[in-house]
Formats: C-alpha cells, structure tokens, sequence
C-alpha cells in the first residue's frame, strides 16, 4: 500500500487526469439521478407518500384517479373486509387556480382527514378537520408561488376560495402542484369547475386501504374486489407504475444511470491497463525481488479506490453546487439515499475496472527484470 501511495504522489499530474474524469461522470450521473428522483416524486408523491398499502378503483377506471369513480357510499363494505386495517378516499380535480391575480396549474385533491390517502409529511401548519369546509393543505412547491399560511387560492371557474391551513412535502401529483381539501370541499369546487359532473352524488376516484400487517395482501386485495363487484384493486406500488408514462420514465433514467456506470469502469480499467504497460519494468522488477501477484494486486486496487473516492467527492461537490444554482421549476431532488448508493457504485466499479488490468500484471515474467526488457 505504501508503494501505491508513492506511486500516486510521484505522478500527481497523471493521477490527476483520472481523478478529473471520474469526478465528471459521477457529477452528471448525480444530476440525471436527481432529475429521475424529482420527476418521480413530482409525478407519483401523492400517492406514494399518502400511508397507504393500496388503493381500489372502479373496474373501468384503468387504474387512473382521473378516469376512475366509485360511490362514497361503498366505503363502509370495503372497510368491513377482513384484513383491511381502514380506507379513505380520493379525488383529484385538475385545473387552474389564481393568488394575488397569478395563474399556475394545481391538482385539488379531496381525501379523509385522518384516514388513508392523506399525505404524512406536515411541515408547516395544521391538517383540516373532518368536514372542515373551504380550507386545505398545499404542497410546499406552492410555496414557489407565492402562497403562505393563511393565503386563498381560488380555481378557475369556481367562486369558493380555498384558505391554505398547512403545508406538505413530496406530495405532487403528474407534476402539479397539490391543494388537499376535505372530500366535501372537493365535491363542491367539482361541480363548479365541471358542471357535467353535477348530479352524480358523493363519489370518490379511489379508495385507499391501510391493510392489517398480519393479513395476506393478495387475498385481502382479492376479498375487496369480491365485495365490490366493479372495482380493481391493487398495491400502492402498482398504482404508482400504472401513472401514465412514470414506467417509462423511470426505465429510461436507469438504463442512462447504467451505461454511465458501464463508463466509470471502463475508464478505469482503460487507465490502469495504460499504467500497467508503462511500468511493465518496475513491476517485473518487484516481482523478481519476492513481490506476489496479491500484494501488486493489493496495490493496484487501493490505487482505483483512492482514485474513485476522490473523484466522487469532487463530482459530489459540483453536483450540489449545481442544486443550489437551479431554479425551483426545475425538479431535481437530491436524495441521500441515491447518493449513498452511487458512491458504493462507483467504488464497486472502479475495482472492477482495476481488477479487469491486473490479468497484465499476472503475464509479466520477471527474468524480464534481469534482461533488461521493459
């Protein structure tokens, strides 16, 4: 290991280069995956931060909230199932609202206070009552606005302003910003904003089930259905991949995120096996002298760790530096989690990629030290 340490403070400048290349595909691969996270959480957070563990739909409604309907008075037969811990309810209303004369797109979303569907993570405020008329809780991209506690938002079409109560996070729905109001409150505003659904009675689009941890899911899921007799229900991560173009999306960052990846071993290798060639002499020479393949083996990888480690925290660094720059419209979330994961990906790469350059180092013969040959 010493040796190896030598090696890297003799030939800084060389070292350098490598370090400067890892360092800039780990920043862009920190930037798409920030970007692929932002895109989820910006398309899926209502449903996937909302304690559920499923969710019904009506049987035609393609596993869509905008598609779907079932009647608000189902809720107690699927409440009774065995298995089912309780249920909610959900609406999503998409339109467009106004505060203090701006225009932006907004996804009102009615649900149960209390109940399952409800987004978990307050940061500001209070949640609604049950049945507490004209008030809400934003997600806090509202935030970026205009809006604040105490603020009304009023949809267009609709004459009944929305006071904002509390603030959410992570709870956004295809990307708009979010305003939950009590089921009430979203009947009433629906049938300003969409006359033609005026006569329909007290409907919900989805029922979302908070199952009992000790049951069988697939036989709870099962037994709602049969209650029901026009519904389709599924789990909470399958109703997040059935939002239209979320699949697609998220298998195109990761084959991106891949190839990337692909990249830092190939470099990596590439510059090892580079290396190799050049001292192909000094090599020979300590193998004449007792070195085994294991300890240059050891050297070799405690190079491409020191190399790739580095060249994460630089790329780290920029990439955070990037997030400060952007502007809010921008959804890129910096999640600890994938960053902690691209780290062990990148360190997992580069000692493949100096492992792969070490069969070089097992070839070297080292009566080649004493001939003179390099």
């Amino acid at each position: 290991m010493r040796i190896a340490l030598l090696e890297m403070r003799r030939r800084r400048g060389r070292w350098a280069s490598i370090v400067g290349a890892i360092a800039f595909i780990v920043f862009l691969v920190l930037v798409l995956a920030a970007l692929a996270d932002g895109l989820f959480i910006g398309s899926t957070g209502a449903l996937q931060n909302g304690d559920s563990d499923a969710l019904v739909y009506s049987s035609d409604g393609r596993r869509s909230l905008v598609r779907s309907e079932l009647p608000l008075a189902e809720l107690p037969a699927v409440v009774a199932v065995p298995g089912v811990a309780d249920a909610g309810a959900l609406g999503v209303l998409l339109s467009t609202a106004a505060a203090d004369a701006e225009l932006f797109d907004v996804a009102v979303i009615g649900h149960l206070p209390g109940r399952p569907g409800e987004p978990t993570m307050l940061v500001a405020g209070r949640r609604p009552e049950p049945g507490e008329p004209l008030v809400g809780i934003a997600d806090r991209a509202l935030r970026d606005e205009g809006i604040a506690l105490g603020d009304a938002v009023l949809l267009t079409g609709s004459a009944q302003p929305v006071t904002v109560i509390g603030f959410v996070k992570d709870a956004q729905y295809l990307l708009a910003d979010t305003l939950w109001v009590p089921i009430e409150t979203w009947h009433a505003l629906r049938a300003e904003v969409r006359p033609e659904t005026r006569g329909r009675g007290s409907v919900a689009q989805a029922f979302p089930l908070r199952l009992d941890p000790t049951a069988e899911a697939s036989t709870v899921l099962s037994a709602v259905d049969a209650a029901l007799g026009n519904s389709e229900t599924v789990t909470t991560d399958e109703a997040i991949l059935s939002i239209p173009g979320v699949q697609q999306q998220a298998s195109t960052f990761t084959a991106i995120i891949g190839v990337s990846f692909v990249v830092v071993g190939l470099v990596t290798a590439l510059f090892f096996a580079l290396i190799t060639l050049e001292k192909r002499g000094q090599l020979a020479i300590l193998k004449a002298i007792g070195s085994s393949n294991r300890f240059l083996l050891g050297g070799v990888i405690t190079q491409a760790l020191i190399a790739t480690v580095v060249g994460y925290l630089l790329g780290f660094a920029f990439s955070r530096l990037l997030a400060a720059a952007l502007p809010p419209a921008v959804p890129a979330t910096f999640l600890p989690g994938t960053a902690l994961t691209l780290l062990l990906a990148t360190i997992a790469m580069g000692a493949l990629g100096a492992v792969f350059s070490f069969r070089r180092i097992i070839g070297i013969d080292p009566a080649s030290a004493l001939g003179g040959e390099a």
